[in-house]
């Protein structure tokens, strides 16, 4: 019986040994299978992941260029109100000066200098128009033939308006003419650039 007790162990021995070596092999199975889904759940949501920053970061690049094209607009339109306001003021302020010196003692002399000049630009049988008050200020100014003094209401600070119809010519020679011709060289001129 000894013999066969041994036999009966060795036989048990084996099968617990083909058993573990089952198990270990399941075992090992099992984990490479846990490692590879692991593995590619992994890439998978490190993917999404990427993707999702990838997004949200455009989303908020994007977001963040609207934003900032928004506050430049509205520095911009600020600036712009700025540089008009002082545009406006300056020119106010030139505009008194001009009334000032439409009302002084040179104003007389320029305004018979500019009467012969334009007079002369214009030709023969120029149409001249000044302010009613300036008339009496142009009385005896030598102008080319057939040249005729007329009074405009419209003419504001002072200065002339010529016509030769024969010509087809115009021009306004006004101070207030003058003024707003300045316009555009005092924005261009003045320092008050708007770059944002």
């Amino acid at each position: 019986m000894n013999e066969l007790d041994t036999r009966a162990e060795r036989f048990l021995a084996s099968i617990h040994a083909e058993g573990e070596a089952a198990c270990a092999a399941i075992r090992a199975e099992t984990e490479r299978t846990i490692d590879s889904q692991l593995e590619e759940t992994r890439k998978a949501e490190n993917t999404r992941v990427e993707r999702t920053l990838r997004f949200e970061t455009e989303r908020a690049r994007t977001r963040a260029n609207r934003d900032l094209s928004a506050a430049r607009m509205a520095a911009r339109a600020t600036l712009a109100a700025q540089r008009q306001q002082i545009a406006d003021e300056t020119f106010a302020k030139a505009r008194e000066q001009l009334a000032a010196f439409a009302a002084g003692e040179k104003y007389a002399a320029w305004l018979q200098t500019e009467a012969v000049a334009l007079a002369e630009a214009l030709g023969e049988n120029v149409e001249l128009y000044a302010r009613k008050a300036d008339l009496p200020l142009l009385q005896g100014v030598k102008l080319p033939a057939g040249a005729t003094l007329t009074a405009d209401d419209t003419i504001g600070i002072g200065g002339l308006k010529g016509r030769n119809a024969a010509k087809g010519l115009a021009a306004d020679d006004t101070l207030a003419a003058r003024l707003d011709a300045q316009h555009e060289w005092f924005l261009q001129n003045a320092g008050l650039e708007i770059n944002i």
